[in-house]
């Protein structure tokens, strides 16, 4: 239990200006030491020293792309998005509790109004009874001396933790911009391949029209008609479900940017654009720019002001108390010189048995910064990874898609030959059905890696924390 220690003679206000000025205990915060690499394993691409002022801003990375519909959609998403909006109020949240913390360097004035009247009986010879009235407006003051810096380090703390929630929601924000941006890009992906089967349903109604015509002439069979007619309906099924696929990209595209999925629309836009270039050379701080990385930085520093908290506690807490006001039996008489009280005083008080609580409490802080210096360092770790599989994904599809538009190329002049080959007479239907087959097939492909290219430049602006 606390023993109070009441001291009959202030100290000079000096002194208390002198011990509030004393630095605070407790370890001042470093960021854990993590080495950046020189370079990145993928074609080449290297790190170089850069000024924090040369980096780029990681506002508009998706203008990179010189799409006009997804700039209007990430920009609408931005602004709109509920996931944004709910992070947006946990910030003001948190900016209202470290201007909580930062009202604790003042003191706390209160002030009230008291009426009472009481009865008084008189015990003894002759008893009887008086009644007394009174009136008072007290004003009282309480300070606590932040001799140690407690008070310091709770709003260091509170000030960090604010940081990091604002950082997060910078980093919530790069997120729903990204996946806005891969959902764009899976949407046109699924129209270049519908204008694909588009064009594949057209060929395969002609070829249907004109093997009908040969089989009502007799020069071919009714198995060469039924397959014709199989790979027309096979293609129609196959756009029939790009179509609900379509419907669902649209959906999601609503949601992200805030608006209701019933009735959105999108016009079709089949052709897929290259991915924008990727540098040589990459500044060393670009990783720094991420939002995650800065909130795990900031929650570092929290958890480490919390450390001085507890370290605080062990040492005697030092206040001012100062009370003053207008006391009177007659309410007339209230606002008179005659009427004014006041106090003054000090305190110190220091705990004696709850010294296991304390260390308990230290300990604690102790492994809450441990764990946070680990998450920064996973998260250092993450965004590395998530780099190199952006670049090496990125060097990995260029090749796939350098041999799969040699396959398409391919499979486009096999398809032309079976044809003629076939009204010479020289193969069976069947063999350009195959062939159809491959080309549709090599050309879907092909469309796939393109969305796929588009979707990982998306992934490598967010891995970086913004547009390189």
């Amino acid at each position: 239990m606390p023993i109070r220690i009441r001291h009959s003679h202030l100290l000079p206000l000096s002194a208390f200006v002198t011990l509030a000025a004393c630095a605070p205990v407790g370890p001042d915060h470093e960021a854990p030491v993590m080495e950046m690499p020189a370079s990145f394993s993928s074609q080449g691409v290297k790190w170089k020293k850069g000024a924090p002022g040369s980096l780029p801003k990681p506002g508009t990375w998706w203008t990179l792309f010189s799409d006009g519909t997804l700039n209007l959609l990430v920009e609408r998403a931005l602004e709109r998005n509920q996931e944004i909006a709910t992070a947006a109020a946990r910030v003001r949240q948190a900016r209202e509790f470290s201007s909580m913390a930062r009202a604790r360097f003042f003191p706390a004035v209160d002030m009230g109004v008291t009426t009472e009247r009481t009865q008084f009986r008189f015990r003894g010879p002759g008893g009887g009874s008086s009644i007394a009235n009174n009136f008072t407006i007290p004003v009282d003051l309480s300070y606590e001396i932040d001799v140690w810096g407690k008070v310091r380090r709770q709003v260091e703390s509170a000030t960090a933790t604010e940081q990091a929630t604002d950082e997060r929601l910078n980093a919530l924000r790069l997120t729903i911009a990204a996946e806005t941006a891969q959902t764009y890009w899976a949407l046109r992906a699924v129209d270049a391949d519908r204008a694909v089967l588009a064009r594949t349903l057209e060929i395969r109604r002609k070829a249907f029209d004109l093997l009908g015509k040969r089989r009502e002439a007799g020069s071919i069979s009714g198995l060469d008609l039924a397959r014709a007619e199989t790979e027309v309906a096979t293609a129609e099924a196959d756009r029939i479900r790009l179509d609900q696929t379509r419907v669902e990209l649209v959906n999601a595209l609503a949601v992200l940017t805030g608006s209701l999925a019933t009735g959105s629309s999108l016009p079709e836009k089949s052709d897929l654009p290259k991915p924008p270039a990727i540098p040589i050379s990459l500044p060393s701080e670009l990783l720094r720019q991420r939002p995650d990385i800065r909130a795990a930085e900031r929650g570092v520093a929290a958890a480490n002001a919390e450390i001085g908290v507890a370290q605080a506690a062990y040492f005697p807490s030092i206040g001012i108390n100062a009370s003053t006001g207008m006391d009177s039996d007659i309410f007339n008489n209230l606002f008179e010189g005659s009427s004014l009280v006041w106090s003054l005083g000090a305190s110190a008080i220091t705990p004696l048995t709850n010294l296991r609580f304390l260390q308990a409490q230290k300990r604690a802080t102790v492994a809450a910064h441990e764990a946070a210096s680990a998450e920064y360092r996973q998260t250092v770790l993450n965004a590395i990874r998530e780099v190199e599989n952006a670049l090496q994904g990125t060097t990995i599809l260029e090749r796939r898609q350098a041999a799969q538009d040699q396959a398409l190329a391919a499979a486009r002049k096999t398809f032309e030959l079976s044809v003629k080959r076939f009204e010479q007479g020289l193969v069976s239907f069947l063999d350009v059905v195959d062939a159809e087959r491959t080309r549709l097939d090599a050309e879907r492909a092909a469309n796939a890696i393109r969305g796929e290219r588009l979707a990982l430049a998306v992934s490598l602006a967010k891995a970086v924390g913004g547009e390189w």
